[in-house]
């Protein structure tokens, strides 16, 4: 009885501890459930990017993140490996980022992620194939994946994060110029330098396939440049500033420990470590490196200090505008666009001492702006060494009467007076051919001044005009013609002033030049000079102005011979013949008719076979002379003679104003060479 009892007590116990583990079951499984949820939740909703902001000090990179070209991608597709276990490590990782952040231990240290390359190349981002077969445009460098991922550079490998990274404010992932130039420019201690043609300009710049169209683009058309294959460093010398250098300091943004340190000369262990491991940034550690067009500074020594002491410094202040008194900086366009010394300064030559030197010519001007350039560099001589003249001549006069004053105001106006003569220096010690319209401003500011001083101790003394090119020249063409108002050149036989046509006469550029096909080109011809010209003409005296070899010959004094034309002696003027009506004409043989009898115009056919067959014979000997073996004082009168030759040559009618004259110059130089020529 007593078992039969005991055996439903066990049953029963039996049943009970079932049901109490089926329970646990239950409610572990609801348990299980709740959490995974939770997880599941929890981990997708750390896994947004509004999440990452949730660290404060997330919120600049978030704030980048929003605005770049990645902001449709979620934070965790970049920052977590492809596949379970990368999400996982991700996520404890970001475990590890909260409980420095609720610690405050993150101040310690800066916020660090990696992003390893097979995140970008995963499928749907950034195939590696596609990448490597894309040439991109970055900032007119056409820059290629492949041969940056493919190959060892600078033999060592680079990762996605090398250069793509936040460096600047603002970008998130993006390249910035500063990573080019770290890898580009950092010295190498290789002995055979294979790695010199990073830093090459031509690795990324190159004119080849550019069309002329797209090379005037540029802030200067580089088109003679690229025709005559002229070297970058000829002009853009300095173009690079730091060194990339690697302080030990840097180093202890992450590091403590002394093992770690004591390696740190190990480069080849350094980038292993940090670029192919850890896909560390180069400029965390390298100081950055600056490539762009360097301006000469003007407070700094120039290159040439080291031998020249205290020199050029008034040529550096012409070509960068500044270091005058009452006058507005006005930098070279040259200086503007970068082009240093050595631009222009890069033909060597050797004197007696055997020293080498830098000296500009003007082949400088020609190798970049193209043949002819180098007239406009004695233009702005010709223009200075005049404008220069005038204005010392007025300073002589200015500082003569300031020094002999007795006014209470001479120390104030000896001091203005200072002021004007240092402008003055500028211009003439460095040469305004380093920047024309600064020194147009210059001598225009001197000017003022010494009237100033002259205000200043009570003198009314009046001086000579002198204006700044500007008010005579149009600005298009002031900019670089400026002062051509004190030039004059030789046209259409005849000298002509620019001064007398632009200063006095307001005439502008574009009445005789025109920029419609070739910049400059003279449209005027002789006859639009001669309906101006010669309208003018009442007497005499205004033919002499422009046609002074002829009023020579007709006056009797050419090679002071002092034989005049028969019709001189006549009275006849050069408005006799020369003017029908109101016309001014070149008349013909039938002119004569109008004062002689019939059959005197053929004496001008006459007189003009004479000429021509006199010539033709000078001519002869002077080519024989050539192959003449001549002492010194017969080759100067062999060049004096075809002196005289050329310039009656170049007049082809000049023997109708003085047939007598003419004939006897030209038979006597005749003579004079068949005695020592046959």
């Amino acid at each position: 009885m007593g078992e039969k009892e005991k055996k439903p007590l066990k049953e029963k116990k039996y049943f009970k501890n079932i049901r109490g583990f089926k329970r646990f079951l239950l409610f572990s499984g609801i348990y299980l459930f709740l959490f995974l949820l939770l997880f599941s939740a929890a981990a997708e909703y750390t896994s947004r990017p509004s999440f990452c902001p949730t660290c404060h000090y997330m919120e600049t990179f978030y704030q980048s993140w929003r605005t770049s070209q990645h902001n449709k991608v979620d934070c965790v597709e970049c920052h977590f490996e492809p596949g379970i276990s990368g999400t996982i490590r991700g996520k404890l990782n970001g475990l590890v980022q909260i409980v420095n952040y609720v610690s405050l231990s993150y101040k310690k240290r800066k916020p660090w992620a990696e992003i390893p390359d097979n995140t970008c190349a995963r499928s749907g981002c950034h195939e590696k194939q596609a990448l490597q077969d894309s040439v991109y445009d970055f900032k007119g460098v056409k820059f290629n994946h492949k041969n940056h991922l493919q190959e060892l550079r600078r033999g060592k490998t680079l990762k996605c994060t090398s250069c793509h990274s936040q460096i600047v404010q603002g970008t998130h992932m993006e390249v910035t110029e500063s990573t080019c130039f770290n890898c580009h420019f950092k010295k190498s201690d290789d002995p055979e330098h294979k790695y010199d043609r990073l830093a090459d300009c031509s690795t990324c710049h190159s004119w080849k396939g550019k069309t002329k169209e797209e090379m005037s683009l540029y802030r200067y058309d580089h088109t003679v440049v690229a025709n005559n294959d002229i070297s970058c460093l000829s002009c853009h010398a300095s173009t690079v500033a730091g060194n990339g250098e690697v302080g030990k300091e840097r180093c202890f943004q992450c590091h403590f420990e002394n093992e770690k340190l004591e390696k740190f000369n190990d480069t080849e262990k350094m980038h292993e470590t940090h670029i192919k491991k850890h896909s560390v940034k180069c400029y965390v550690c390298h100081t950055p490196i600056q490539h762009k067009v360097q301006k000469i500074d003007p407070n700094s020594p120039s290159d040439c200090i080291s031998c020249h002491s205290n020199s050029h410094s008034s040529q550096v202040n012409l070509y960068t505008g500044e270091g005058g008194f009452e006058v507005e900086k006005t930098p070279s366009v040259m200086y503007l666009n970068g082009i240093n010394c050595k631009g222009c300064h890069i033909f060597h030559e050797t004197d007696k001492k055997d020293v080498v030197s830098t000296k500009a010519g003007s082949s400088s001007c020609e190798k970049c702006h193209g043949s002819g350039y180098d007239n406009l560099l004695k233009q702005w001589r010709t223009a200075s060494e005049q404008r220069l003249q005038t204005i010392n001549s007025i300073y002589r006069t200015v500082s003569s009467q300031v020094n002999n004053s007795k006014s209470s105001n001479k120390p104030e106006a000896e001091k203005t007076l200072d002021e004007a003569y240092h402008n003055i220096r500028i211009v003439e010690t460095g040469k305004s051919v380093h920047n024309v319209l600064f020194a147009d401003k210059l001598l225009t500011s001197a000017y003022s001044l010494m009237k100033k001083s002259l205000t200043m101790v009570g003198s009314s003394s009046g001086l000579p005009e002198f204006k700044s090119s500007s008010e005579f020249i149009p600005n298009e063409c002031y900019n670089c013609h400026s002062g051509i108002q004190e030039i004059s050149v030789k046209k259409f036989g005849m000298n002509f002033s620019h001064n007398l046509h632009i200063a006095k006469n307001k005439i502008n550029c574009d009445k005789c030049h025109s920029n419609s096909q070739k910049h400059g080109e003279l449209t005027v011809s002789k006859e639009s000079c001669n309906n101006c010209h010669h309208s003018q003409s009442k007497n005499d005296e205004s033919c002499v102005s422009c046609h002074k070899f002829q009023a020579e010959v007709y006056n009797g004094n050419y090679l002071n011979k002092k034989q005049p034309d028969i019709m001189k002696e006549a009275g006849a003027s050069c408005v006799d013949c020369h003017i029908d009506g109101m016309k001014v004409n070149k008349p013909d043989n039938k002119i004569c008719l109008k004062c002689h009898e019939s059959g005197y115009e053929t004496s001008m056919d006459d007189w003009k076979k004479d000429v021509s067959d006199q010539k033709a014979e000078l001519s002869e000997l002077l080519a024989n002379a050539q192959n003449t073996e001549l002492t010194n004082e017969q080759r100067d009168e062999v060049n004096e003679i075809r002196k005289i030759y050329n310039q009656i040559n170049s007049y082809p009618s000049i023997y109708v104003h003085n047939y007598e004259m003419i004939s006897t110059v030209l038979s006597d130089s005749r003579k004079k060479l068949k005695s020592f020529v046959k």
